[in-house]
Parts: C-alpha cells; structure tokens; sequence
C-alpha cells in the first residue's frame, strides 16, 4: 500500500490538473466537427500572421519553471517551447479517429514528460463507438500494454483517466507471433476472435512496449485500421486545419501546465527524498507505482539511492530527468537502468550513484552535467512498492558508503557499455 507521502503528492497533482482551463469542452465521441460547434469561438481561416500572434503566448509556459531566474534552465525552457509544438503537431494532425494511425508521442528526441528509456510508446485517437481492429507481430519484449483513454495530454484541455487496458499476452498469439484484436462497443455479429468492449468515453489508444534487453529483444510491429468507418480519405475543410492549428498554438501551455509545473509541485517534499504515486487520473499504467522526487547535489559531491526490489516484479527501472522533467539523453548518457541492466548487490539491494561525473561504478546515473533535477523510478506489477532513500555524500568519500567488493569500472570499459547503449537505443522501433 502506498504510504502517507503518496497521498499528499496525489492530491497536489490532482489539484492541478483539474484547475485547467476548459477552453473547448469534449463530449465523448466527439469528432473535430462537433468540437468546433461547440467551441466559444468557432475556428475561422488562418493565415500565418494570426498563427504567429497565437502562438506568441507561449512563453507563458515560463512561469512554470522551477527556476525562471536560472538562465541557462531559461534557455532550455524556450527549447522545451520549440519542442513542444513539434510534439503538439505530431498529436492534433493525427487525431483522425475515422482514419487512425499509431505515432510515437515520445521518444529519444521529444523526450518531454519524462519518457521511460525502455518503453516505446505509441498513441492513436478513436471514438468509442466506433469499431477498430489492432493486429500485428508481437516481437519478443519484455511486456506490450494496450491502455485506453478518455482524453489525451496537452490536445485536451482536461486529460481524461483510463478506461481501459490490455495486455498483448492475453490475447490469441499465433505461432508466427501474430495478433488480431477488435475493439468495439459490441462483439461483432459471427465474430468469434479477441474482442475488447469500448468504453463510450473512449478517445485514445496508447502501446506502451518495454525491453530489458534494447540490443536482442524485437519490438512489435502493429497496426489500427477502423472498421466502421469510410473507405475513402477526404481533404480536411478550411475550419478543420483552422480548428487544429489553433489548438496547436496552445498545446505547449496545456502541456507546461502539468509537467513543467509538476516539478514545482515536488517541492513540497524535501530535496532527495522520493514519494510514491500511480498517475492514474491522467492514464498512468495500471499497476504500476511510480517513485519521485527532486534531487541536488553540488561540485565534488554524488547521491547515493539505494533501495530493496521487489520479491515479485515484472519490470522495474529508474531515470533521471532534467528541472522541466525531460528525461536526461538516455541514448547517450547512462542516465536510466532497469532491472536487467542494472547490476544488485548480494544483499538483493539496488544501489545507484547519481553524478555529474563518472563515479567508476557499475550503476552510475549520469546527470550530464547537472546538479538538480528530478529522479522517477517505476515496479510494474510488483508484490510490493519499496521506498527508497538518497544520500548526499562527497565523491571521494563513496567508496566508504558502498559494499565492500564493488567493481571498478574504468574509462575504456565504460566506453564500451555506452555504445552498446546507444547502439541498442537505435536499434529500438520509434515509429
């Protein structure tokens, strides 16, 4: 059960989110048309000038900042901005649920939300009385999740909570590795395959796909058609793109709002301490408990974390993430590890180094060069939530709090163990 800390960080969040504002109101089933009847001021034609002035408000998105005083966290903040539109393309030019398509939301490169290293996501919209089909190849990773939700961060002012999971091993897996599954409000007539029942609300189908092993194992390879829908693609009327591009302009606000702030909201926990929470209102995974918190440390200084696993656990990880909760360039910095690549102690204790410089460990978290931002940690399907602790203690004194017998890792070995990272990194499917 989580503890006391869990239920004030939750409570904070939850706070947030719903204190945003609800520009245009979502019905479930929605579909762009509706929306911009509904919407306070109907979309009308958009030429660039009006689509530079709308987007001019971005910079709002800076009294989010933990810090808006640091300039050097300033700049990377309007690099976020940037970022966010191309990520706020990706999401409302492809949120055609009569013609949908899997899109990778997050990734190496849109890194914001602190993306988990060994997942691959991808998103798709619906509508939840529509009838889509899902087949593919399942590939050998370690898990893949279908989550179902009722709104989509930073495309709706209100994300919505799951309302609906599956998991890809439940179903039918031919020899090959083949899958088919229906999803629709009713089994269809005669159909006798998987089938997964709609909820109304529903809006989005997100794969979330974990590797242990990023250099052998294979990804899934998948598909959405919609069933129900028209066989035909029609050119988007002038008041859609309008509608879109509109919401484009405001997607890093919304998006700020949650995440950016999020980190302003740990504050309300000591420094170098983690609290637990699931993320469920905004369609965290389900049974997965999340552990995060702020850390800190200064020049010739490390943290150690250090933490019991699990007795029983399917996956567990931890990351680090800058101070607007990007993750940390976890292709090229070892900046996450999971419970393969992640060496134990013989006590069955995890322990990590968290620094700005090679500490010579196995379980170094690289910080590239920081000194703060947030560490999150995850056991998905675990018969317990271990809490961990962190130590703030001089580099040249590390050894002294570490186990007797702990490897030394030297310069040409780490080399090695980073570029058969950023090889496996590659090798991972993106899209």
């Amino acid at each position: 059960m989580p503890s006391t800390p869990f239920a004030t960080t939750r409570r904070a969040f939850t706070t947030t989110t719903l204190a945003l504002p609800l520009l245009f109101p979502r019905a479930a089933g929605a579909t762009i048309a509706k929306e911009i009847a509904m919407s306070q001021s109907p979309a009308v034609p958009m030429d660039w000038p009006r689509f530079i002035e709308l987007i001019r408000g971005v910079d709002k998105t800076l009294e989010y900042v933990i810090d808006p005083q640091d300039a050097w966290l300033k700049q990377e903040a309007i690099q976020q901005m940037a970022m966010s539109l191309a990520q706020g393309y990706m999401a409302i030019f492809h949120s055609d649920p009569q013609h949908p398509v899997f899109y990778t939301f997050l990734n190496p490169i849109i890194k914001s939300a602190a993306p988990n290293p060994d997942y691959m996501y991808r998103s798709s919209f619906i509508e939840g009385h529509g009838t889509y089909r899902i087949s593919g190849k399942r590939g050998t990773t370690l898990f893949v999740h279908i989550g179902i939700g009722s709104g989509y961060i930073g495309v709706d002012d209100v994300p919505g909570p799951s309302v609906g999971d599956i998991d890809l091993d439940t179903l039918t897996i031919g020899k090959d590795g083949s899958f088919s599954l229906i999803l629709a409000p009713e089994r269809p007539e005669g159909y006798t395959g998987d089938f997964y029942q709609l909820d109304p609300n529903a809006r989005t189908v997100g794969i979330r796909e974990a590797s242990y092993d990023w250099i052998n194992e294979v990804d899934s390879t998948m598909a959405i058609e919609r069933l129900d829908g028209p066989a035909t693609y029609r050119r988007w009327p002038i008041d859609e793109i309008a509608y879109r591009l509109e919401r484009l302009a405001g997607f890093p606000e919304r998006y700020a709002k949650l995440f950016v702030h999020f980190v302003q909201t740990l504050r309300q926990n000591p420094v170098n301490t983690v609290t637990l929470n699931d993320w469920a209102s905004i369609g965290g995974l389900k049974d997965q408990t999340y552990y995060e918190g702020l850390f800190e440390f200064a020049e010739g200084e490390c943290l150690l974390l250090e933490t019991d696993v699990p007795e029983r656990v399917r996956y567990w990880q931890v990351l680090l993430a800058d101070q607007l909760f990007n993750s940390i360039e976890w292709d090229k910095c070892q900046s996450s590890l999971n419970g393969f690549q992640a060496q134990r102690y013989r006590d069955g204790k995890f322990r990590a180094v968290i620094c700005n410089v090679d500490p010579g460990v196995p379980n170094w978290l690289d910080t590239a060069g920081r000194f703060k931002g947030v560490v999150q940690g995850r056991w998905y399907q675990a018969s317990s939530a271990p809490h961990p602790t962190i130590k703030r203690i001089k580099l040249s004194e590390l050894r002294d709090h570490l186990p007797t017998g702990t490897p030394v890792v030297d310069e040409a070995t780490r080399k090695e163990r980073l570029l058969e990272r950023f090889r496996g990194a590659q090798f991972r499917k993106k899209w």
